[in-house]
């Protein structure tokens, strides 16, 4: 995993619209399309907004999906879907969006997200070209939580998972599945966040996190508060 610090987030967003506008070009010139999978939270949302606004980006050869979703209404302030139609599908009119079925109870949904999946890539071990994460203050990434490091074994590519102490159910990719992407950044911002990206850097597997990694390129987006006490060693 690369470890690549930025002022600010404003930075980091130049940054990463620079990294998908020319990942995308190419993955289009070279098969036609392009396939990402977008995370929620907070820490992504300023990227989603500066990435609307990029004129460079062919968007209608390039497929959105989620990583991962909680089960809960689609106008909740708690809903990934949400915020990312918000602040980067609605804007657009975005037409290639793959949305999990909320309709569905949470085991029967993710049985056919993966399906859908499949289908899309034509392929039992889809490889998706860019992968946006984030990282909680437990270590978790996606919905894949410390608590369920089991799920390191399984060869499924989205599953439903639950918080103990929520009363919903989410649906996530798995690391199976992500670690088969081809670009995999991972964000975390704030001081708050600076305990578990030391703990990620030092490689501590009790976390999820530091589980994954990507077929060319795995890297961790933080800013400057998020990498307080560890300076040193990341540069």
């Amino acid at each position: 995993m690369e470890i690549l610090t930025f002022e600010n987030t404003f930075e980091r967003d130049n940054f990463l619209v620079l990294e998908f506008t020319k990942k995308s070009i190419f993955e289009i010139e070279k098969k036609g399309f392009f396939s990402v999978a977008l995370s929620g939270g907070e820490t992504p949302i300023s990227f989603y907004k500066k990435l609307s606004e990029e004129k460079k980006i062919l968007w209608n050869k390039i497929h959105i999906f989620f990583v991962d979703e909680r089960m809960v209404e689609d106008g909740s302030k708690v809903s990934n879907t949400y915020h990312i139609n918000e602040a980067l599908i609605k804007p657009l009119s975005l037409k290639n969006v793959h949305y999990i079925d909320k309709d569905l109870d949470s085991k029967d949904a993710s049985l056919e997200y993966e399906l859908e999946i499949k289908s899309f890539f034509k392929n039992e071990n889809p490889s998706f070209d860019f992968i946006v994460l984030g990282l909680g203050k437990d270590g978790h990434t996606a919905s894949l939580f410390p608590d369920r490091l089991d799920l390191l074994k399984s060869k499924n590519l989205v599953v439903s998972s639950q918080k103990e102490e929520e009363n919903f159910y989410r649906i996530t990719f798995t690391y199976h599945l992500i670690n088969d992407a081809k670009n995999i950044f991972i964000l975390a911002c704030g001081e708050n966040k600076a305990s578990i990206v030391k703990k990620v850097i030092d490689n501590d597997k009790s976390y999820p996190a530091c589980h994954i990694k990507a077929k060319e390129s795995c890297k961790l987006l933080i800013d400057k508060k998020a990498s307080q006490g560890i300076v040193k060693k990341i540069t």
